[in-house]
């Protein structure tokens, strides 16, 4: 079985190298909508479609939503497959990897603002709303490169070091007890973007990325940026409440950014804490993985749907855009509106890519174990789809999943 299990997931990577990569911006997007090779992405949004933020600024639906939650996963991903497989390409194209990265987070020249994506059709437009999950996987995956990659080439290696410091330096210039949000690029507050007053999953990000802009510099100044927010951040991320439900995504870049700290931090009273937060993240994404057990249980659909073009999907207008009186819709300038995926396409989206982000929110705890029920829809599930006609990045998550269980001997 895990043969065939190492099998399938050889071919998910070749997928998402073939398919969802652009060797023009060096980044992966989130769908295909045609599955001739020189039009999987005819969907992407044009110039002038970003130029006027639609169809709303963060690129939510449009395929240029994700670009960095996938680089922070594939970064990882390479670095287990030159561990663990000698992978003799990681290098290389952990370099790529890195050259995309960086275009996110200096083509709009204001250093440290981790835009979502970068159009493939022009390497410079870019949507204005970014968000807190964005930097995080940014941050974590420029983190991972300078530690599992030394003899990477000095441009490279500078790249990654500038991305974090950059982000630090961002976060330090627009962020204060007063004004607590990343905001857009054009200046303006932004969604999703909070980062001081926020939830238990999200209490931790900001140490988070003072602690990596410090281990890539060396500078004190970050280290007590960093400290000076830990302890009192960690405290009340310790009383998270295990009785509520969770998102796949919220959880794994809580273990995530909890998982780099313990991975920085000498001290061993303040790792502790980081450690017991990991383990009860752990606890929460095996309560979660039971919903996707339920899901996939009902689901009998097609694991490989193609998704449509976002332009002729329906649309409706985010929630918290819409004034209390509804006299408006538009918020700070622009109105968001969502396309609406197909649900043939995002039900098996969502499952294939909550098992590969539940799996590997257990596996980031060193105290705890995947269930043999976990374990076991994951490799059904990861054994679905064809990755030959596949049209989503779902299977980044499992290949996530997939290799940080392989480098704990799960699999």
């Amino acid at each position: 079985m895990n043969y065939n299990l190492e099998k399938q997931m050889e071919k998910a990577w070749t997928y998402i190298w073939n398919t969802l990569f652009s060797d023009t911006s060096n980044l992966f997007y989130d769908y295909i909508s045609n599955r001739e090779h020189e039009n999987r992405f005819d969907h992407l949004p044009y110039p002038d479609e970003i130029a006027q933020q639609f169809p709303n600024p963060c690129g939510w639906g449009t395929g240029m939503e994700d670009s960095m939650l996938n680089a922070g996963s594939v970064m990882d991903i390479l670095r287990l497959r030159r561990e663990l497989a000698k992978d003799q390409t990681a290098l290389p194209l952990a370099e790529k990897l890195i050259d995309g990265m960086f275009l996110c987070s200096h083509v709009h020249g204001v250093p440290g603002f981790v835009a979502r994506s970068v159009s493939p059709r022009d390497l410079r437009s870019c949507y204005f709303n970014s968000s807190r999950d964005q930097f995080t996987l940014c941050v974590y995956g420029a983190w991972r490169f300078l530690r599992s990659f030394p003899d990477a080439s000095p441009v490279s290696r500078k790249q990654a070091k500038q991305i974090l410091v950059d982000i630090a330096s961002y976060c330090e210039k627009n962020l204060s007890p007063e004004q607590d949000n990343l905001l857009r690029l054009d200046g303006k507050p932004a969604l999703v973007s909070d980062m001081i007053h926020v939830f238990y999953h999200e209490i931790m990000r900001l140490p988070m990325f003072y602690a990596a802009a410090w281990e890539a510099s060396g500078d004190p100044h970050w280290f007590e940026l960093y400290r000076n927010i830990a302890l009192d951040g960690i405290e009340r991320s310790l009383k998270i409440d295990m009785n509520l439900n969770w998102w796949d995504i919220a959880l794994s870049q809580m273990q995530l950014s909890v998982h780099l700290l313990a991975s920085v931090e000498s001290d061993e009273q303040l790792r502790g804490k980081y450690l017991q937060f990991l383990k009860l993240g752990a606890q929460l994404a095996e309560k979660e993985f039971k919903n996707t057990i339920t899901k996939t249980n009902a689901f009998n659909g097609d694991w490989n749907c193609l998704n449509r073009d976002w332009r002729r999907m329906k649309m409706r207008i985010r929630g918290e855009t819409l004034e209390k009186t509804g006299s408006s819709a538009i918020y700070k300038g622009y109105p968001y509106m969502l396309p609406e995926f197909p649900e043939q396409y995002e039900v098996p989206y969502s499952i294939l890519r909550s098992a590969g982000n539940l799996l590997y929110c257990v596996c980031l705890s060193p105290e705890n174990t995947p269930s043999q029920d976990l374990l076991n829809t994951f490799k059904e599930l990861a054994m679905k789809s064809d990755y030959n006609t596949h049209a989503s990045d779902a299977p980044v998550k499992l290949l996530h999943g997939y290799w940080i269980a392989k480098s704990g001997n799960i699999f």
